[in-house]
């Protein structure tokens, strides 16, 4: 009894210092320019709700991996408050994107990372954290797509603006969250996606941990 003690304890510690050796991550800044807007976080009065999907070449990524982060590029330190927020992340075969919201997915399913019935974009400049409750698993093949909707905003009209350079065709939106279609652009947004970072014992881990009980 006493042995087999020591060998879960000993699994355990094995099981928690992997995911450890993981806890820095691989980062990957993917830069488009030093332009800036306000779009998708501006809470103007007149404009209800939002849908924007971003495009994020797979030669600017050019790692496989588990996305456990996902950051836009604020380029000021603006805060504003919106409502029913959500997060997608999904693998497009799509080089540009296109005026249906459905179409740029590529044929694949896009994955909800996060949902929020009340979101604050934080007043900080430069990279900030989108609070992922799940990950996402990105071949290296495809083309990343995020998209962003929100139903409703504080009206404040303090734009939270982004930074972006320009690429044809990188972004579609509409200024409703249950739009069909939007209107592609040039904008392109600069963001630093995040891989194989946890802060602690990985859930599959813990799974594996508590079978030595059984």
């Amino acid at each position: 009894m006493k042995a087999r003690i020591v060998m879960i304890a000993a699994s355990a510690l094995a099981l928690t210092l992997a995911p450890a050796a993981l806890a820095t991550g691989h980062e990957v800044y993917v830069k488009y320019g030093e332009g800036m807007n306000a779009i998708p976080w501006w809470p103007h009065p007149t404009l209800p709700s939002v849908r924007c999907q971003m495009l994020f070449d797979n030669s600017y990524i050019n790692y496989a991996g588990t996305v456990t982060e996902f950051k836009l590029e604020k380029s000021d330190a603006n805060s504003a408050t919106f409502y029913n927020v959500k997060f997608y992340l999904c693998h497009t075969g799509l080089k540009s994107l296109t005026p249906t919201f459905s179409q740029n997915y590529g044929g694949n399913t896009p994955k909800m990372v996060a949902s929020f019935a009340t979101y604050k974009v934080p007043a900080v400049q430069g990279p900030y954290p989108i609070p992922m409750a799940e990950t996402f698993a990105y071949n290296n093949v495809d083309n990343l797509l995020f998209e962003i909707t929100w139903e409703s905003s504080d009206k404040s009209n303090v734009m939270c603006r982004v930074k972006n350079g320009s690429a044809a065709n990188h972004r579609c939106f509409a200024w409703d969250y249950k739009a069909v279609t939007g209107t592609p652009d040039i904008i392109a947004y600069n963001a630093l996606i995040v891989f194989d970072k946890y802060p602690g014992v990985m859930p599959a881990s813990l799974g594996r941990i508590k079978t030595l009980y059984r």
